[in-house]
């Protein structure tokens, strides 16, 4: 892998809202539809697996957008709401890191938009290089459910993140224990800040450079300003 490899973590914009949007029925759709084809992954410490991507919806989803302000080409959180444009440009830089659904979209009579997509990254990798990179554990909990303490395996912050060879050409990805965004290469978060779509912010996994400064970092940001780099 080269070393001077850019990730970063696409989590929603400071700045905007992003649930700007209605998305009609949804618990009953996803209760309906079929999952079989979502791809299954154990994260550490866990006995049931975890699906990743989305699943057959068994009609087209039904949404409405920018109720309050101007159109983004993101919204959402655990899964995205996005544009036609935005779907278009990730699915030519890696056609197999995500999950796409066409959903039946209306808007305020004032904008006038194309139908909008529901999209979800898919692709998990599974091992990283943990001695070189930097992350904090949930670690000792309380388990309500057990009554008892439980360590949580899960990363709940990630700073810095070095990956294996072999995994050059993928530029969106979840890591299987950090599940909380995904992980996007700097050859897709530039093209995203090249064709201007709103509704996304990146915040770097390797030392900032000039060109990410203009970025408030809503996951490692602490960690950055501790090193020194903002």
């Amino acid at each position: 892998m080269p070393h001077d490899r850019k990730l970063f973590i696409a989590s929603p914009s400071i700045g905007v809202n992003p649930s700007d949007f209605e998305f009609f029925e949804e618990q009953r759709l996803h209760r309906e539809a079929d999952h079989s084809a979502r791809p299954l992954h154990t994260q550490t410490g866990n006995k049931a697996a975890t699906r990743f991507g989305l699943p057959q919806y068994k009609e087209t989803p039904r949404l409405k957008v920018a109720l309050k302000n101007k159109p983004l080409d993101f919204y959402g959180f655990e899964r995205w709401i996005l544009s036609s444009r935005a779907k278009d440009l990730l699915h030519a830089m890696d056609p197999a890191a995500f999950d796409f659904r066409k959903c039946e979209t209306s808007a305020p009579p004032r904008h006038n938009i194309d139908n909008y997509w529901i999209g979800k990254v898919r692709r998990v990798i599974e091992e990283f290089d943990r001695g070189a990179s930097n992350f904090e554990k949930a670690g000792r909990q309380w388990d309500v459910g057990l009554e008892e303490w439980t360590f949580n395996h899960a990363i709940r912050k990630l700073n810095t993140l070095v990956l294996h060879p072999g995994h050059e050409e993928s530029l969106a990805f979840y890591i299987l224990d950090y599940s909380l965004y995904p992980i996007f290469d700097g050859r897709l978060v530039e093209a995203i800040r090249g064709a201007g779509l709103r509704g996304l912010m990146f915040s770097p996994l390797q030392w900032p450079d000039k060109g990410d400064v203009r970025t408030v970092y809503i996951e490692n940001y602490g960690y950055w300003k501790d090193q020194g780099a903002l």
